[in-house]
């Protein structure tokens, strides 16, 4: 009898063994994925992040940059260098479009025909081709690609006709030095595709252009 009731208690606990088995399994099926989606949501939106204070801190960089050069002749230039300086961590290559305009106040966003070609006497459009062309030839004669030359990417709102002065006036624009904008767009790819493939990140800066102390 006790013989007949040990294996019966064995078989019981077998049977609840295997029970509580199946009911972890069954858990795990459901709690895995969901676990799998937090996991590459924390990295994925890290990663977006990353990328985004990226962006911000080249438009940052770059609308200082602009500002400081004001109607030197290599503003453009200089713009891009610190542009690219900035944006190093994640690769210039993966950069869009770059627009430096000619804002009409402190809460101007950067013209929409701008984003797609440059206008003349309004915007500059650079796209990482442009990033590296050169200032000076390899004699160290000015180049082709910039100061405003005829076949030059910064030859469609010039540096030389910003306004740094502190009374003239720019045609339809306000009286002082001009305000300066920088756009940045680039795009961020998502490596699980969870999220979709791709997200575009933007920034828009604008600053007044330092005064011509002179």
């Amino acid at each position: 009898m006790k013989s007949d009731n040990g294996h019966s208690w064995r078989r019981r606990g077998n049977q609840s063994r295997r029970g509580e088995r199946g009911t972890a399994l069954v858990e795990a099926a459901f709690v895995t994925p969901l676990f799998l989606i937090l996991i590459f949501g924390i990295m994925e939106f890290g990663f977006l992040f990353r990328n985004y204070l990226t962006v911000a801190n080249t438009t940052r960089e770059a609308s200082r940059t602009a500002s400081v050069s004001g109607s030197s002749a290599e503003a453009d230039y200089l713009t891009l260098r610190s542009a690219e300086h900035a944006f190093a961590a994640w690769g210039v290559e993966n950069l869009t479009v770059l627009v430096v305009y000619h804002a009409t106040g402190p809460e101007d966003t950067v013209p929409a025909s701008c984003l797609a070609n440059p206008q003349p006497g309004l915007c500059n459009r650079y796209t990482p081709n442009e990033f590296s062309l050169n200032l000076n030839d390899a004699s160290g004669n000015p180049d082709i690609y910039f100061r405003c030359k005829p076949t030059a990417v910064d030859r469609f709102w010039c540096p030389d006709q910003r306004n740094t002065g502190l009374s003239d006036t720019d045609a339809g624009f306000p009286d002082g030095p001009a305000y300066i904008g920088v756009y940045v767009e680039a795009e961020h790819e998502y490596i699980t595709g969870f999220f979709g493939s791709t997200a575009t990140l933007t920034d828009d800066r604008i600053i007044r252009i330092e005064p011509d102390k002179g």
